[in-house]
């Protein structure tokens, strides 16, 4: 589902989700658009939906740098904010010497998993929080 907004690199605004590809790959990849311009692959720490049929990402440190830019990719879609939510998770839970009082927080991509037929999806279980 995509959205009836342009797909063009330069109409993205941050927190935009789009299926893309890499110059000269044919696989499609899920990313989100970056505050500086870049899109950054999203990746899941499992594949079972967290509520309903909705999956959730965070951009993955390890991942996330340089970025990627027009030159590097082809936006295939946006996906539609009927099939996209967001919210937040505390990095680290909120606990420990990292984060002690919880003021620190990672954005969460929610996607129907609907909208994510035919797409290469990023799994690492490392992400996951235990609390």
């Amino acid at each position: 589902m995509a959205s009836s907004r342009s797909s063009d690199f330069d109409s993205l605004v941050d927190m935009d989700i789009v299926l893309f590809s890499r110059n000269g790959e044919e696989k499609k990849e899920l990313g989100a658009m970056q505050e500086d311009g870049t899109i950054a692959p999203l990746s899941a720490w499992t594949l079972e939906p967290a509520f309903d049929a909705i999956v959730e990402f965070v951009v993955d440190e390890e991942l996330r740098f340089p970025g990627l830019t027009a030159d590097k990719v082809h936006v295939i879609a946006v996906l539609d904010e009927r099939v996209i939510g967001y919210a937040s998770r505390q990095v680290g839970g909120g606990k420990g010497p990292k984060n002690p009082h919880g003021e620190e927080s990672e954005l969460l991509y929610y996607v129907d998993e609907d909208a994510l037929t035919d797409v290469d999806l990023v799994l690492n279980p490392g992400l996951e929080i235990n609390w």
